[in-house]
């Protein structure tokens, strides 16, 4: 396996996180304890589960760890591994993928790091990442951590209006999730603006708690934020909301946003598994308003 083209999206503690250039990422469409501190970033190599994922960071691994995940289904292997790096006086941790490498190996960006993995720690609609934190040495098991990432880009929205219609077509339709596209917005990194920021996470299209939070990348928002570092701000799911118009009724529980060095998509997930939501070629429109009051909905 080369090495894919990779390229930086993040940073804390003078490590640089990359991302392929095929792949995607996002910082907010995880309810582990690292997203809510602003730590953590899920990096999309744009394989499949059981494909080997390229390295996002290059330093020595001093570490491998492993543990059961929580499931009901014990008669499956639900393995969870922990990969901890090296990099001068920091620790990259990474988790979700069955390492190809040894403790001791000194590996590149880009170069094979582990197995894409599916555990308990999945819900049906997840596509595979690696979970990354940069973590202190010596500190780099348990779950939370305050080492906020910066952006390794930037974005200058022109639309600052509280509203967004995004006119798509469907590219992909299976039983966990569809994924549309529409015009973005963006140069280098791309995705979908409102409010004069890039959307990077969850956005219900009904009552869902899961992850009661999603995150804009720009100078600024116009709504009240819960955290920010750098240009990216943590909002609250309640001044947000969606809607579609689809040709033919779909019951829909939320819609997922990424970031992107090629075209970006947006993730529809179904209530539950085995509901196809369309066909290839269905169009779909969607509607997002922001919402300085959260108690005034709009119609």
């Amino acid at each position: 396996m080369t090495a894919m083209s990779m390229r930086p999206v993040a940073t804390a503690r003078g490590v640089d996180i990359f991302c392929p250039k095929i792949g995607k990422f996002a910082f907010l469409k995880s309810p582990f304890a690292a997203h809510t501190t602003l730590s953590a970033v899920d990096i999309y190599s744009g394989g499949t589960f059981g494909d080997i994922a390229p390295s996002p960071v290059k330093g020595e691994v001093i570490d491998i760890r492993e543990y059961l995940s929580p499931t009901p289904f014990k008669d499956r292997d639900f393995m969870e591994y922990i990969i901890a790096i090296r990099q001068d006086d920091s620790v990259v941790k990474i988790l979700h993928s069955k390492p190809v490498v040894d403790v001791g190996d000194t590996v590149d960006v880009g170069d094979p790091l582990g197995i894409l993995i599916k555990n308990g720690y999945f819900y049906f609609w997840n596509e595979p990442p690696l979970h990354v934190e940069v973590r202190d040495v010596g500190d780099y098991i348990r779950a939370s951590n305050d080492n906020p990432l910066l952006t390794k880009f930037s974005f200058s929205g022109s639309d600052f209006s509280m509203e967004s219609n995004i006119k798509c077509r469907v590219e992909f339709c299976d039983e966990r999730f569809a994924l549309l596209k529409g015009d973005y917005q963006g140069d280098g990194v791309k995705g979908y603006e409102l409010g004069g920021g890039l959307l990077d996470g969850i956005i219900p299209l009904g009552d869902w708690d899961a992850i009661d939070y999603f995150g804009l990348v720009g100078m600024d928002v116009p709504v009240p934020y819960l955290k920010s570092v750098g240009n990216r701000f943590m909002i609250s799911a309640k001044y947000v909301t969606a809607s579609l118009s689809t040709e033919k009724p779909v019951n829909c529980r939320a819609l997922g946003f990424s970031l992107s060095f090629c075209e970006p998509t947006i993730k529809l997930i179904p209530l539950k598994y085995g509901e196809k939501l369309f066909d290839v070629g269905d169009c779909v429109d969607i509607k997002l308003n922001l919402l300085n009051d959260p108690e005034v909905k709009i119609k």
